[in-house]
C-alpha cells in the first residue's frame, strides 16, 4: 500500500510540474508573441494598441521605442515608429511608420515619388463627420479637421504599413490618430471623424485600348503618335475624386472632394493663374489648377513621367500645354466644366 501511495503522489507531482510547465510555457508565449496584457496605446496616446495590432498581418509584442518625436513647434508634428515583435521562428519583426505634418493642399497629387501613385489608392471621403482620406498597398493619410488648417496648409496624418496590411485598418488607425492629434492640438471639429467600414478596391493595370486613352475616344495619348505599348489604371468610382495613370507617360487627376478643396485654397502660393482650356484658373502652377465647374470648385492636375518627356522630338507627341488643355476640355466635360 505504501509504495502504491508514493507512485500515486509522484504521478500527481508530475502532472502538476507538468501541468505548471505547461501554463508558463504559455504565459510565456502569450507574453513575447501577442499582445495580451501589453500596451494600451502607442505614440504618446495617440494611437491605440488595439488600432496598431490590427494593421500588423501578423500577432505579435506592439512597442514604439523612444514614443513620439515631435521635430518643430507646430503641436500637430510628430513621428513615431510601432513594431510588432515576435520571438517565434521565422515571423520578422513588422514596423508601423506614422507621422503628423503640414502640406500643400494638392499633396495626394503633386509630390510623386512621396505619395502613391493617385490611380492606385483607394480613396474615402464621408462627408460630414467622415473622415477623408486614400490608402494605397501599403501607405495612407486622413487630413484632420478642418479647424487645425493654418496660413501653412492643411494638417495630414501619413502612415507606411507593412506589405500585405489591411487597408480598411489602416485608414481606421490613421482616423483614430487623426482625432488623437486634433484634441491634443485643441482644434478638434465637435465629433470626432469616421473611419470607412470599407473601401473601394484600387484597379488594376490594363493594356492601354486602341484608340482611347484613360477610357476616353478624345483624350490625346501623352506621347508620340506611335502610340508604345503601355498600360493604364483608372480610379474612377462614385467618389469625388478621378484619377488615371497611363505607365511611365502621365498622370491626370481631377478632384471635387470639398475638404481636398478647402485646403488646397488655403495654402501659400495658391494664387491666380494663366487661363487654361479658356477657364478662368487659381493655383499653383499652370497643370495644378482650380476652376469653377458648374459652380462646384473642380481641382485639375498634370505630371508627366519619362516616356512623354523622351518623346517630344518625336513625331506627334502634343506640347504640354496642349495636352493640359486637350484633358480639362475632354475629362472636365464630365465635371461641368464649358468655357464657352
Amino acid at each position: 500500500m505504501t509504495d502504491k501511495s508514493s507512485g500515486a503522489r509522484l504521478g500527481r507531482r508530475g502532472i502538476a510540474v507538468a501541468l505548471a510547465i505547461v501554463v508558463l510555457a504559455a504565459g510565456v508565449h502569450v507574453w513575447l508573441n501577442t499582445n495580451i496584457f501589453g500596451r494600451e496605446d502607442v505614440c504618446a496616446g495617440l494611437v491605440s494598441g488595439d488600432a496598431a495590432e490590427s494593421v500588423f498581418a501578423g500577432s505579435g509584442r506592439i512597442s514604439d521605442g523612444g514614443g513620439t518625436d515631435s521635430p518643430s513647434s507646430d503641436r500637430i508634428s510628430f513621428t513615431c515608429t510601432v513594431e510588432s515583435s515576435s520571438f517565434l521562428l521565422g515571423p520578422d519583426t513588422e514596423y508601423l511608420r506614422i507621422s503628423a505634418s503640414r502640406e500643400r493642399g494638392d499633396f495626394p497629387f503633386s509630390d510623386r515619388g512621396r505619395w502613391p501613385s493617385p490611380a492606385s489608392v483607394s480613396f474615402f471621403s464621408g462627408g460630414s463627420g467622415g473622415a477623408t482620406g486614400g490608402v494605397g498597398s501599403d501607405h495612407g493619410w486622413v487630413l484632420l479637421p478642418e479647424a487645425c488648417t493654418t496660413a501653412d496648409g492643411p494638417a495630414v496624418i501619413e502612415g507606411y504599413a507593412p506589405k500585405g496590411s489591411d487597408p480598411v485598418e489602416l485608414a481606421r488607425l490613421l482616423t483614430e490618430a487623426a482625432n488623437n492629434t486634433a484634441e491634443r492640438a485643441g482644434c478638434t471639429a465637435g465629433k470626432p471623424l469616421t473611419a470607412p467600414d470599407s473601401l473601394d478596391a484600387a484597379p488594376e493595370p490594363r493594356a492601354v485600348p486602341s484608340g482611347t486613352v484613360c477610357g476616353s475616344g478624345d483624350l490625346t495619348f501623352p506621347g508620340p503618335a506611335t502610340r508604345p505599348e503601355a498600360t493604364e489604371r483608372i480610379q474612377e468610382s462614385a467618389g469625388p475624386t478621378w484619377a488615371c495613370e497611363v505607365s511611365d507617360h502621365a498622370t491626370y487627376v481631377v478632384s471635387q472632394e470639398p475638404r481636398l478643396l478647402a485646403g488646397i485654397r488655403s495654402s501659400p502660393g495658391y494664387t491666380e493663374q494663366p487661363r487654361v482650356a479658356g477657364l478662368q484658373v487659381s493655383g499653383f502652377d499652370a497643370r495644378h489648377v482650380v476652376a469653377d465647374c458648374a459652380g462646384t470648385p473642380t481641382y485639375f492636375s498634370m505630371e508627366v513621367d519619362l516616356g512623354y518627356t523622351s518623346a517630344l522630338e518625336k513625331p506627334g507627341t502634343p506640347r504640354l500645354g496642349a495636352l493640359f488643355d486637350n484633358f480639362i476640355d475632354v475629362i472636365g466635360e464630365r465635371f461641368g466644366c464649358d468655357a464657352r
